[in-house]
């Protein structure tokens, strides 16, 4: 297999583990939210928070660090899997007598328990992490995809068995918990990797001074990125976490997942062209009209349908508070791939400085509107985060249209016309899916999404990047 045919067939199996599992998940998290309630999840969202950043810290960018690196022996593989295993049992061990003090942090007495429990996924994560590097290195990503994909399964049936039965949290403490243990176990089996009883300073002193600022960096950004689900479960209520997280997750799978694959195209694309004419304005002004046109559809029609679709998928009126949650912070899911590709632009002209100093900036700007809508009920403290996706565009727009010589106001003559059609198909489907009350939900449901459809239809059918959206939905589902 050449190499563009071998890198072409590991991006589709990556893809196909990032949807698969991303598909798993959701239909688990529909049949769990019959049996569990807000509270439940929201439970999970607080300690979710911890195990995040401690696992940003286990790994400390060392698996970038060996991914990099041209030659890599038995020996550095055991040396990053020693201290992974290290660091891993000393934040466990540090988390675990922390589980009082984060209990009474959240005034949740459960918490105590499911800390304690939960926290171990830090060692099993710390056994997977060579061994998936090792992987990605030798480019076997189908076996990662199937290994994930069996691990994601298992797991998520026995949460649903548990969940059915006992109508608990343990359920998703369990579910989260196996995950890990059959990955680890699944990638032990089937990696030709022994570890050797060595460790080298030399080889820790190597990587570690390059994966360093890769670990602050993401610490940094995993603080920020669940800043508000930490937040919500301190100032608001659990259940109200409980809706956030759900609507959150929702909200990234219609966002995030095919904006991840959009980037990964995207990228090279524009790397290209700089390379070979300097002139990428007219590649990165169709780019973002497909993304946004791709995405901020979906986004639309979920946005339209949310409280009657929240409450369809997860089986209660309860749920159409996430809904309502997820209707507030769809702009947000919107514009994340504008946020993502201007991002692109920076990274081709390899202006490191302003990618830096826009980081500062975004977080000053999230920092400051927390602290002003902390202040409000919950609803307004949500749609915070739209406020700040919003004042965000403004800055990318302008900083990474720079270089490219596309101007503030060029760049929204040519958006504003597709989010106003963006807004209407929300209009439309919100309108459609609530005039006959009386309607079972799943009609509702249906009339939505059927409605904001054809309008999406009608409204984009003369743009002149429709078809190229078209073309690559039907790309991503022949993949």
């Amino acid at each position: 297999m050449g190499v563009g045919k071998q890198i072409a067939n590991n991006v589709m199996w990556k893809y196909l583990e990032l949807v698969s599992v991303s598909g798993i998940q959701l239909i688990s998290t529909f049949l769990l939210a019959r049996s569990l309630t807000p509270d439940d999840y929201g439970i999970i969202g607080m300690v979710v928070v911890f195990t995040t950043l401690a696992n940003v810290i286990i790994d400390s960018g060392f698996g970038q660090a060996l991914i990099r690196e041209k030659e890599v022996t038995r020996v550095d593989y055991s040396t990053v899997l020693f201290f992974n295993v290290f660091i891993s049992i000393l934040l466990y061990v540090l988390l675990y007598f922390s589980s009082g003090y984060i209990a009474r942090f959240y005034n949740e007495p459960i918490l105590n328990d499911v800390c304690k429990i939960t926290f171990l996924v830090l060692p099993l994560n710390a056994l997977s992490l060579v061994q998936t590097t090792k992987m990605q290195r030798d480019l076997k990503f189908k076996k990662l995809c199937f290994i994930s994909l069996a691990a994601t399964l298992i797991s998520s049936l026995v949460a649903i068995y548990l969940a059915y039965k006992y109508k608990n949290v343990w359920a998703l403490v369990i579910q989260n918990l196996l995950i890990y243990f059959f990955k680890m176990l699944l990638l032990w089996l089937t990696t030709d990797f022994v570890p050797v009883m060595k460790v080298s300073f030399v080889s820790f002193k190597k990587y570690f001074s390059f994966s360093k600022n890769i670990m602050l960096s993401a610490v940094i950004g995993t603080i920020f990125n669940n800043i508000y689900s930490l937040v919500i479960g301190k100032a608001y209520s659990t259940a109200e976490l409980g809706y956030y997280s759900q609507a959150d997750r929702i909200k990234n799978l219609g966002s995030q997942t095919t904006t991840q694959v959009i980037q990964s195209v995207t990228y090279p694309f524009l790397a290209k062209i700089n390379n070979e004419t300097g002139d990428i304005k007219g590649g990165y002004k169709r780019i973002i009209a497909i993304a946004l046109i791709f995405v901020g559809t979906i986004m639309a029609l979920l946005m339209g349908s949310s409280p009657n679709l929240f409450e369809l998928l997860l089986g209660s009126p309860t749920w159409r508070t996430a809904g309502t949650f997820f209707l507030l912070i769809g702009i947000n899911g919107i514009l994340f791939p504008l946020h993502c590709i201007n991002q692109n632009i920076l990274m081709v002209k390899g202006d490191s400085k302003t990618i830096l100093g826009l980081e500062i900036a975004r977080r000053s700007i999230m920092v400051v509107i927390l602290l002003i809508t902390i202040n409000f009920e919950i609803a307004v403290f949500v749609f915070g985060l739209t406020i700040y996706s919003v004042l965000l565009l403004f800055l990318n727009l302008y900083y990474c249209g720079k270089p490219i010589n596309y101007s503030l106001k060029e760049q929204f003559k040519d958006l504003l016309p597709i989010f106003i059609r963006l807004l209407i198909i929300v209009v439309f489907s919100m309108l459609a899916g609530n005039v006959v009350p009386v309607l079972p939900i799943v009609v509702k449901v249906l009339i939505s999404l059927f409605v904001g459809t054809i309008v999406a239809v009608l409204l984009f059918r003369t743009h002149p990047d429709f078809k190229l959206a078209i073309d690559l939905l039907r790309s991503m589902i022949k993949r």
